[in-house]
């Protein structure tokens, strides 16, 4: 396999671990919102810990892509830093 396939290649894994991981870190703040309705706060903080540590990976994945592919992915992020702030604040 050619060099620039198999960077292709790494890319698109990349591109596929950052997609799953946005969907975890969403799933993790759903979980936290439906933990802290129900009162149970120490629950809710450690799954926005797990949410913030998610966002630490994307953030190192996203630095290991060329811009042009990881561009797509900081309107989310941004999103996603968002939400977990909120949850937080509440």
């Amino acid at each position: 396999m050619a060099y620039s396939a198999k960077r292709k290649l790494a890319e698109k894994i990349q591109i596929q671990f950052i997609e799953a991981d946005m969907d975890i870190g969403f799933g993790l703040v759903d979980e936290a919102k439906a933990l802290r309705a129900s009162g149970q706060l120490e629950s809710c903080l450690r799954v926005l810990n797990d949410a913030e540590e998610i966002v630490a990976d994307i953030e190192r994945r996203l630095e290991q892509l060329g811009a042009t592919e990881s561009e797509a992915f900081y309107p989310l992020l941004f999103e996603l830093r968002n939400e977990i702030t909120e949850v937080a604040r509440e």
